[in-house]
């Protein structure tokens, strides 16, 4: 059995507010194939991708990783703001995985509810060789996006071009899902959609270099609706259980809800600290 807890610092950076971003005019509602929300622009707090990879393990056991970031600050203007994220891994022999993930995030600009998402994603699978085979369950809330409860269901398959003994890795994955969305205004979405993930991870000495990313179109409407999700992970060792990290995320999607922002980013840096495998 394996566990390991990562700790991250302040956040640096984060873009403005969805709040700020200016009004889109609306479509005609159609709970299938035709987006119910209008599109806008803009940036806003992170938001976490959706299949995002936890960690895995060799053999049978558990790993479970934690991690917290905070920022305040006051003056002209105050801001808060909290995000956790945690992850476990059960490997039952050689072939079979259960990895689950949580996060939660709660933001308040000058008082004001900007951000409180939370994301919970089950994904086991079955790996023979080199492929991997995935199932999936996913719910989510998001104020940024205005999403009063998303499910999501689905499953696919994954195969490992590149792996060696540093555990570099280059992986593509082929997703499908069935997406339910309701939101705070009471419109209601119901999309098939195709996930196509990239994941690649590199390391050199004490530098490793991990890269996650999804494209997500509907099945319905490939053009006019559609999602483009990364994470960036940027890693120096400074000892054998510490190091500097960098991480990126981004996150966009072409259906939004109208004064919510289609695009998300944040950027934390800080240090993590890891036992076990």
């Amino acid at each position: 059995m394996a566990t390991s807890l990562v700790f991250a610092s302040p956040a640096l950076a984060q873009a403005p507010d969805s709040a700020a971003t200016a009004p889109s005019p609306k479509v005609a509602a159609d709970t299938t194939a035709a987006p119910v929300v209008a599109a806008s622009s803009g940036a806003a707090g992170g938001v976490p991708s959706s299949e995002f990879e936890t960690y895995n393990v060799s053999g049978t056991g558990i790993r479970y990783t934690a991690a917290l970031t905070g920022i305040y600050s006051t003056g002209t203007v105050e801001r808060m703001y909290l995000t956790t994220s945690h992850t476990g891994n059960l490997a039952l022999g050689k072939h079979w995985l259960l990895p689950a993930a949580l996060n939660f995030s709660y933001g308040k600009q000058d008082g004001v509810l900007r951000e409180r998402e939370l994301l919970g994603l089950f994904t086991p699978a079955y790996r023979r060789g080199r492929l991997k085979y995935y199932a999936l369950a996913e719910g989510e809330q998001s104020n940024l996006r205005a999403i009063r409860r998303r499910l999501v269901g689905g499953g696919g398959v994954g195969y490992q071009f590149y792996l060696d003994t540093l555990r570099n890795e280059v992986t593509l994955s082929q997703f499908f899902l069935y997406e339910h969305t309701a939101y705070l205004d009471g419109l209601l979405r119901q999309v098939p959609r195709s996930s196509t993930r990239l994941k690649l991870r590199f390391s050199k000495g004490p530098v490793v270099l991990t890269a996650l990313g999804f494209y997500q179109p509907s099945l319905q409407n490939f053009a006019g609706d559609y999602r483009v999700n990364t994470n960036t992970s940027l890693s120096f060792g400074v000892s054998r259980h510490l190091a500097l990290t960098a991480a990126y995320s981004y996150s966009f999607e072409s259906i939004a809800v109208e004064n919510r922002s289609a695009l998300n980013t944040n950027l934390t840096v800080g240090f993590t600290y890891s036992t076990g495998k």
